[in-house]
């Protein structure tokens, strides 16, 4: 994607710093003060309630249960946060992760079960809405500068303390099929405890309340940046900045292009935590594959297979039987990027014994990650023959 100067946030497109860290590195980075010890407490008043009684600690890094047995973090972490969950001054073995294979969610199941558990954003209007951030990233640093004027503040140290902050969702960044991440600009004149995030942030939370009840709704991943001095990629940094005006960005060539930003009013960078909202269908088939939460018929492991809504009813996209011939057909979709389920044709004469059945497939339309798949299996004199689709994650 080439830069254009005219838009205010193109340097997106070419780099995004992952917020990863070692566990000494901490806390999200507030506008308006460098104190270390603001905004480490639970919020009060309309922020009561937020999210912060949420959030447990995993090692260095934050997770959020959002099932009985299940708590979500970052992907890119990996186990980084070690095997000992630590939610409410209680600590929780952790069994076995469950990475999403088309985003950077991770979902780590517990021995032990969760008394309560964050109730999860699932409407797809974050775009406006205010967002409460919690992480464990770096202080505020030193002034940065853009000639003589404050363009923002470096990274600076870890102080081992979970902080808060707010922001807007500017909009929604689509990075592939089925891996979107909400976007947050950190803008100077922006939300009362205006916030961005820094290294070690990662797996913490973002949420937005809805109906007073505020729902998880994104778990940190990435910030703008790095940023450079000059257009040979020399003084590279990374920084919270408000306005990137003056720096450089690169793009992902060999060798990479560092561009400029410009442009006519500041261009905050921004922060961008996974979208909850659109993965659903992937969630509640780990948390809860057996459940059918929208009482359609179809339960979550399978909506999620079909890329169904697992809380709206949808018999359309439900598999279809017909003849073809000397054939029995069963046409289903399949999503490509779900590589954590294996698809499978099973047939049985009886609808009581079933067997694999060895289909020729066709793909019959390909959009996106979304593959319409029509398997044939030979009737071969049958009287009767039944087919049905079967998902199974290994």
């Amino acid at each position: 994607m080439k830069a254009s100067s005219s838009a205010p946030s193109v340097f997106v497109a070419f780099a995004l710093s992952l917020l990863t860290a070692a566990p000494s590195a901490r806390a999200v980075i507030l506008y308006r003060t460098g104190d270390p010890a603001a905004n480490t407490t639970e919020p009060t008043g309309s922020l009561a309630g937020s999210g912060w009684q949420w959030e447990g600690t995993w090692g260095g890094f934050l997770g959020t249960p959002i099932a009985p047995h299940f708590f979500l973090s970052a992907k890119h972490l990996g186990q980084a946060g070690g095997s000992v969950f630590n939610f409410a001054g209680t600590n929780y073995t952790v069994v076995r992760g469950v990475a999403d294979p088309a985003s950077d969610l991770d979902l780590w199941e517990v021995a032990e079960t969760f008394p309560v558990f964050a109730p999860l954003y699932t409407k797809s209007d974050e775009a406006g809405q205010l967002t409460l951030l919690i992480g464990r990233g770096t202080q505020r640093g030193s002034e940065r500068l853009s000639g003589s004027l404050l363009a923002g503040w470096n990274w600076g140290p870890g102080d081992g303390v979970q902080r808060w902050g707010t922001n807007v969702v500017s909009d929604i960044l689509v990075l592939a099929p089925d891996n979107e991440l909400i976007r947050c600009n950190f803008d100077a004149d922006g939300a009362a405890e205006e916030a961005t995030l820094s290294s070690g942030d990662s797996g913490g939370a973002a949420f937005i309340e809805e109906g007073g009840v505020w729902k998880l709704a994104g778990i940190h991943y990435a910030v703008d940046g790095p940023f450079f001095l000059d257009s040979s990629g020399n003084g590279s940094f990374n920084g919270a900045l408000f306005d990137s005006r003056a720096f450089y960005v690169s793009d992902e060539g060999s060798p990479p292009q560092y561009t400029l930003i410009t442009g006519a009013s500041p261009v905050p960078a921004a922060l961008y935590p996974t979208r909850v909202s659109s993965k659903l269908g992937w969630l509640y088939s780990v948390t809860a594959a057996a459940d059918d939460l929208d009482r359609d018929g179809v339960p979550n492991l399978l909506e999620y297979a079909l890329h169904a809504d697992p809380l709206k009813p949808d018999a359309a996209q439900l598999p279809t039987v017909s003849r073809e011939g000397s054939d029995l057909a069963l046409t289903y979709t399949k999503v490509t990027t779900a590589t954590d389920i294996q698809y499978a044709i099973e047939q049985s004469t009886d609808l009581a014994s079933w067997a694999a059945a060895t289909p020729v497939n066709e793909i019959v339309t390909t959009r996106g990650n979304l593959q319409t798949i029509k398997a044939r299996v030979a009737i071969n004199g049958a009287s009767q023959l039944f087919l049905r689709l079967r998902i199974t994650r290994p």
